[in-house]
């Protein structure tokens, strides 16, 4: 039936217009938390239970139970009033009430990001004098390298996705800034120059780690100056002068607001950031004091790193994030509406654009690095960052603590041992509603693994622009049947598996998300296992309503139901009847957050077709 806050019982106009409407064919159903008071008031003066604004002659998609539709949403001190027909909706007007035509365009709650990334700035941050395309690598090297005095480091970013497939020689940089070493990193790579070689002593008889990571070698075994995963980094990273890295405070709190500035022109209302070290929980608090109004609601997960990318030493690392974790003070659910502490980050094995997964089997055709360059190895089955060992006591600590857990796992072999592990500890420390969750799942797990998922209520963290956007990393590494179901959907529903979406950060939005989900097309247009697609309906309310729920915030957040935020999105096209084929391409022309919009034009978020290049 058609609903406003109940405490408005005592407006006359309100009482009147219920007793002569006629019910709505759709059901609304929605948990009240905000109090408006809707009274009669004397003619000429302000109604102060008047909505502050109603959007109208829309359609509605509530994303409730029933996946209502609905025609107006009215909106008071940032949550939503009322939800129902235009005629409904409308009685509830007052002369100061703000109305807006919507002209039939579709209205959704506004999307909850399950995985992004955002950064300060800094050795450990893309986001550091970030390099934005390869041709932009020159520009922004002579620019800051005039900036500096020579022998001094620069330090930065190259910005995912493009210079995945192909990253900067030494001599590329030698070439550029041949004065000054340089350390450009992109994420699971990174790309050094002579001098910083030189600076961390790394020749070309130097071996590769041996707790993972590689020093890449061209044909003739010399060093590239591109370092797989964080131990071979590391080689570089613990010479570089602190200073290298720190910015002014200032600074920091820019860029951070900066990389949280671009989400709601996609729609984006909510984020949840996976994986912030506590030494930059000020910035981010301080931004948000600042600038909250304005930028997406923020969930942080505290990122831990009780592994080879982070230590050589193993029982070090464990006691080191124990101690860190204790020293919080709080836990999961610690904040407010606007910026609030999640789940415990920690990443289990490499990533797929390296790739360097961890797989139970062996990799198809393999490509490995020793000091004579490049080869075939059929028995390479990616990388262990956080062993077992190191996993459970740290995750332990942190279930016992009253922590949600939000694990990195992309590979078969490394979702396996994860859930093994939760598995252990739901079953020695029993909570209820825990909500633990594991990222990724790019490969399909076990029979036995989903079904301990299930059992357990883990909850699949996905990003469904993986099936678009990595399946040129996948082909490097898998094949067959493995390869037709990366990027797992409908084999973790199937087995009762609670899913969420997002983007990893990746310069998708959700609308491409969601167009992947559905049809399930590869960079190169290729359908990749079409039975592991989901609909529209269910890929929409992945991407609100279950990251709600993953985030414990489904009473507040994800759909459109009276006494919810005001947090919405108003889309060009209608995405049910949409081809499925043109979802990607539908425009965001309104974003709205605690009823404020934030965004208003029309964006369509590019996505990324440059072909495949060799390695």
């Amino acid at each position: 039936m058609f609903q406003i806050d109940p405490a408005s019982c005592s407006s006359e106009r309100v009482q009147r217009s219920r007793r002569t409407r006629m019910l709505p064919a759709w059901r609304l159903v929605g948990a009240v938390s905000s109090t408006v008071f809707l009274l009669a008031t004397p003619a000429g003066a302000q109604d102060p239970g008047a909505p502050d604004v109603v959007y109208y002659n829309g359609k509605v998609v509530t994303v409730d139970d029933a996946f209502g539709i609905a025609e107006a949403v009215a909106i008071s001190g940032g949550r939503i009033v009322a939800v129902g027909s235009d005629e409904e909706v409308a009685g509830l007007a007052a002369s100061e009430t703000r109305q807006v035509d919507l002209g039939g365009r579709t209205m959704l709650p506004g999307f909850y990001d399950n995985h992004v990334h955002v950064g300060i700035g800094g050795a450990s941050s893309a986001d550091y004098l970030e390099v934005p395309t390869p041709d932009d690598l020159r520009a922004v090297l002579e620019e800051r390298a005039a900036e500096v005095l020579p022998g001094e480091w620069i330090v930065g970013g190259l910005k995912r996705p493009y210079f995945h497939m192909r990253m900067p020689s030494r001599r590329e940089l030698d070439d550029i800034a041949p004065n000054h070493p340089v350390a450009l990193s992109s994420g699971h790579k990174m790309s050094v120059n002579s001098l910083a070689l030189e600076r961390a002593g790394i020749t070309n008889d130097t071996p590769n780690p041996e707790d993972g990571g590689w020093i890449v070698r061209e044909e003739n075994g010399e060093a590239s100056g591109v370092l797989f995963e964080t131990p071979a980094q590391r080689l570089i990273t613990r010479v570089i002068p602190s200073e290298a890295a720190q910015l002014d405070d200032e600074t920091a709190r820019q860029n951070l607001r900066r990389s949280l500035e671009k989400f709601p022109a996609m729609g984006v209302t909510s984020v949840n950031a996976a994986g912030i070290r506590p030494n930059t929980f000020r910035f981010v608090q301080e931004v948000y004091e600042k600038y909250g109004d304005e930028l997406p609601r923020m969930t942080m997960q505290v990122r831990l790193s009780p592994g080879y990318d982070a230590f050589d030493d193993l029982d070090a690392a464990v006691r080191v994030s124990i101690a860190e974790l204790e020293g919080l003070g709080f836990k999961t659910g610690f904040g407010d509406d606007r910026l609030k502490y999640g789940a415990v980050k920690m990443s289990i094995d490499g990533g797929i654009a390296a790739p360097d997964f961890w797989s139970i089997d062996g990799y198809d055709g393999a490509v490995r690095f020793d000091e004579h360059g490049p080869f075939e190895d059929p028995d390479f089955r990616g990388v262990i960052r956080i062993p077992e060992e190191a996993l459970y006591p740290v995750s332990k600590r942190a279930h016992d603590l009253g922590w949600q857990l939000g694990i990195h796992a992309i590979g078969d072999g490394a979702v396996e041992m994860t859930v093994r592990v939760l598995d252990r500890i739901l079953k020695e420390s029993p909570r209820a509603d825990h909500r633990h969750f594991v990222h990724h799942i790019t490969l399909v797990p076990p029979e036995e693994t989903l079904r301990k998922m299930a059992e357990n209520q883990i909850i699949a963290a996905s990003q469904p622009n993986f099936t678009y956007f990595n399946t040129r990393f996948m082909l490097a590494a898998v094949s067959g049947d493995r390869l037709r179901t990366q990027n797992p959907q409908r084999s973790l529903l199937d087995q009762g598996i609670r899913l969420s979406y997002g983007s990893d950060g990746l310069p998708h939005g959700p609308l491409l998300g969601i167009w992947a989900a559905v049809t399930r097309r590869g960079y190169d247009g290729k359908v990749y296992g079409a039975e592991e697609g989901v609909s529209a309906e269910e890929a929409i309310r992945f991407y609100t309503r279950e990251t709600a729920y993953m985030t414990f915030d489904e009473d507040e957040r994800g759909s459109i139901e009276v006494g919810k935020v005001a947090d919405l999105v108003v889309l060009g096209e209608d995405i049910l009847t949409v081809d499925p084929e043109r979802i990607r391409d539908i425009p965001v022309e309104l974003t709205i957050i605690d009823g404020k919009e934030v965004f208003s034009g029309s964006h369509v978020e590019p996505y990324f077709q440059e072909p495949p290049r060799s390695r």
